[in-house]
């Protein structure tokens, strides 16, 4: 009997202590809210307000849509420890490390949206001095898969899902030029790639799209890649297709479909590409996983905020002109010469030794 008790006072004194420390552990966290802001050039991003003098051409641009995925935030100690943001669980904006920023409010030029903007990350982090952030523009691996009809929510958007081989479009970027965009013959040296092909095998791979028009039809545009792998070496092939057919809507979500049908609309999605099933896993290998990583020295939760600039991602491309047989914009493909310029300013380039150019500290 006397065992009995001393064995209970034990365990109850036991709970008490393990109970203070997770309070105290609980105590040491602290909340920190990311704060983005989205520009083209000086001006700040707003839906319905035309921009001038963007890219090589200085075209007149107005934007139309405006998203992306962030993925493994991370704040750095001043001893150089990255230390992961635990992103709040909200049911709506943010699931596991993945979170989205809209920038869109369902208004103007960007009335495929709806009124509801994302433009910070929350979540908490040890209670410490922190120098620098850095994060991870796309979707790990393990979830960029995943079906869009079925996932939770921000992953639940059809609009920004290519299909279940492609996975998510990690940024949607569209606008519309004030004047109708010209076609031109390729020119350029597209960008050398990897691909997981065993050596002989080649693999057909497409990324297809909807953009709906401002009537009661909708354009495809499918791109299909091939990869063939000979002794090591891998050689690239894609065609571009475009047709219409009926009004098509999406799934529920944030977001609805695009509503450009036109020769102004000039589009960005950038996700992975040249994606197949791996014998190795259950996961996918993207011979192109085009994922940005940032990182961002001398970053203060309290005082900075993370600038977005379309101008900047936009420098080096002329916006009045697109490679023929492909569509309007970039749709990731390193054999679109549209793309170059904008996987070069977000070093994802074959040599990806410099900076990318869309994010920046404010």
């Amino acid at each position: 009997m006397y065992l009995t008790s001393r064995l209970k006072s034990i365990a109850i004194a036991t709970a008490i202590v393990l109970s203070g420390s997770v309070v105290k552990a609980q105590s040491e966290l602290e909340e920190v809210a990311i704060n983005f802001e989205a520009f083209v050039g000086e001006k700040q991003f707003e839906c319905g307000t035309s921009y001038e003098e963007v890219g090589t051409g200085d075209s007149t641009i107005t934007p139309t849509d405006f998203r992306f995925y962030v993925s493994n935030v991370a704040l750095i100690d001043s001893e150089g420890n990255v230390v992961p943001v635990e992103l709040e669980q909200d049911g709506k904006w943010q699931y596991q490390n993945v979170a989205l920023l809209d920038f869109e409010n369902g208004t103007e030029s960007c009335d495929n949206g709806n009124s509801e903007t994302r433009t910070q990350v929350v979540g908490t982090v040890p209670q410490g001095e922190y120098k620098s952030l850095q994060f991870t523009m796309g979707i790990p691996a393990e979830l960029n898969h995943d079906d869009a009809a079925i996932a939770p929510s921000p992953l639940n958007l059809t609009s920004m899902w290519w299909n279940w081989q492609g996975g998510y479009k990690f940024l949607r970027l569209e606008l519309e030029t004030s004047e109708a965009i010209a076609t031109v013959s390729s020119n350029f040296s597209s960008i050398s790639q990897t691909s997981y092909s065993k050596p002989g095998e080649s693999t057909t791979l497409i990324n297809q799209q909807t953009v709906s028009s401002h009537g009661n039809s909708s354009t495809t545009q499918t791109s299909t890649q091939t990869s063939v792998v000979h002794n090591g070496h891998g050689t690239h092939h894609q065609a571009s297709s475009t047709h219409s057919h009926g009004d098509h809507g999406g799934h529920g979500g944030h977001g609805g479909h695009q509503k450009h049908g036109n020769n102004n609309a000039y589009i960005i999605h950038l996700g992975s590409t040249g994606c197949s099933e791996s014998t190795q896993s259950n996961l996918f290998s993207c011979a192109n996983p085009n994922r940005v990583e940032v990182k961002l020295e001398n970053f203060d939760v309290e005082k900075n905020v993370v600038g977005a600039d379309i101008g900047q991602l936009l420098a080096d491309s002329n916006l009045g002109t697109n490679q023929e047989n492909t569509p309007n914009g970039c749709m990731s493909s390193p054999k679109d010469g549209d793309c170059l310029p904008i996987l070069e300013n977000l070093n994802l380039s074959s040599s990806p030794d410099g900076e990318q150019n869309l994010f920046f500290m404010k």
